[in-house]
């Protein structure tokens, strides 16, 4: 009963979670077909879909579930970013995907430290406050930069038709539409007192569904003979 009630009151936020089964169920479908950084893509997918039953199982039960999220921002970063690291063909931008994977991981667990008071308090956690604002700020970087080096090099004739661009306009889209509302994620998911902006909590819940959506049809776009140059 009380996972009802949740679906009821957040209907938008609960079929987001189950939209993720789409790309999912496509990516296990193409699995033997995927590259490395495709098949990064399907563990996000794995590890997105538990994290989202999990922070339902526990809003249901009317218990916090922003550790839960706390802990899936290094994990998401790290995964993405990777993706871009199999993707980039320039040694220097590597290098700079890899700087980074060394020191998100610290960055995140010292930004949420600094935003709760008492770690122990689990009832009372409060999400990052910059954490998934510096996330969004280098995953948009990489995909730009992608873009530019793809069309520097010339490799993709059809840009509309590689998998990997889809992913990249998910990425741009998930990350550009919530680079603004992160910084108040601290301020508005408070457990005894959080705000409510009616339509507006839905902006990420909106951005995420097309994200996917956009997944998906990367996903399906891959093939035994892939036409990427770095195959």
């Amino acid at each position: 009963m009380a996972y009802f009630t949740y679906f009821e009151r957040y209907p938008l936020a609960s079929f987001a979670v189950f939209f993720i089964l789409l790309p999912l169920s496509l990516a296990f479908y193409r699995f033997a077909w995927l590259d490395r950084a495709f098949r990064l893509l399907t563990i996000f997918l794995c590890l997105d879909l538990v994290l989202g039953l999990g922070m339902i199982h526990l809003a249901a039960h009317r218990s916090n579930n922003l550790l839960l999220l706390n802990l899936f921002v290094p994990c998401r970063y790290l995964l993405f970013s990777g993706m871009f690291y199999y993707k980039f063909r320039s040694p220097g931008f590597r290098k700079m995907v890899l700087y980074t994977l060394i020191g998100f991981v610290p960055f995140t667990i010292l930004d949420v430290y600094a935003s709760n008071t008492l770690l122990s308090d689990l009832h009372n956690h409060r999400v990052g406050r910059y954490s998934q604002v510096v996330e969004s700020v280098l995953i948009i970087l990489w995909a730009l930069l992608y873009f530019y080096e793809m069309t520097k090099t010339l490799t993709v004739k059809n840009i509309i038709s590689y998998p990997f661009f889809w992913v990249c306009a998910g990425l741009l889209l998930f990350y550009s539409g919530n680079i603004f509302y992160f910084p108040f994620w601290y301020y508005m998911y408070v457990w005894e007192d959080d705000l409510k902006l009616g339509f507006v909590e839905e902006v990420p819940n909106v951005v995420e569904i097309i994200s996917l959506l956009l997944f998906s049809i990367g996903i399906w776009q891959t093939r035994a003979h892939h036409d990427s140059p770095e195959s």
